[in-house]
């Protein structure tokens, strides 16, 4: 019953919105009573904790990191599988920081996580340096700079749709930004190969 009342809340957080969603909707669209769905969740936090740990189990068994430094012709679908992931989770990419500001313990986990996210981001790049796709780093710390960017354009994509009523922007394009960002740092070897700078990004087709 937890996995069904999880599956149900995700559908309706996604749908109207975390804070825009009481329990008692919750309940009343898995046609049970409030004190069932409490019973296995006593509170809205509690429901909260529980899907928040479902994102990261999930997040484990996609398996990004492994497959993006461990096997090569993927990168791009990596990417697509990750912005798949977030719209699984759209909700809690569009409401982050009142989220966490709601529930503290989820807020420390999270920047744990974000901080994962951002050193493979920041390892990619140096990779990238040391294949020579791209230059050296021009200015003490761009390349940590540089990753956080990239983190940001991810993980408020959809904050980005939602805002700008933009809701034809996909995948293809969120990749698309991130190598204007890498662009100018390309070295003029690779950019005259015409192949992948890093990880999903191509300057030619």
């Amino acid at each position: 019953m937890k996995k069904k009342i999880i599956r149900k809340a995700i559908e309706l957080f996604n749908e109207r919105g975390f804070f825009d969603v009481p329990m008692r909707d919750i309940s009343s669209a898995l046609e049970v009573s409030v004190g069932s769905l409490t019973y296995h969740f006593k509170s809205k936090q509690a429901l909260m904790e529980s899907i928040y740990r479902y994102m990261l189990k999930t997040l484990e068994g996609l398996a990004i990191s492994d497959r993006l430094f461990q096997k090569k012709g993927e990168e791009l679908e990596v990417a697509a599988v990750y912005l798949e992931y977030m719209q699984q989770f759209r909700f809690f990419f569009q409401d982050t920081l009142d989220i966490i500001r709601a529930y503290p313990e989820i807020g420390r986990q999270h920047r744990q996580q974000v901080a994962e996210e951002v050193n493979i981001i920041k390892n990619l790049l140096y990779m990238q340096v040391g294949k020579g796709a791209l230059a050296p780093e021009p200015a003490l710390g761009l390349y940590d700079t540089l990753a956080e960017v990239i983190w940001q354009t991810l993980h408020f994509w959809f904050a980005r749709q939602a805002i700008l009523e933009d809701t034809q922007a996909g995948w293809e394009d969120a990749v698309r930004t991130i190598g204007h960002l890498v662009f100018p740092y390309v070295t003029e070897e690779r950019k005259a190969e015409g192949l992948e700078i890093m990880p999903g990004i191509r300057l030619s087709e």
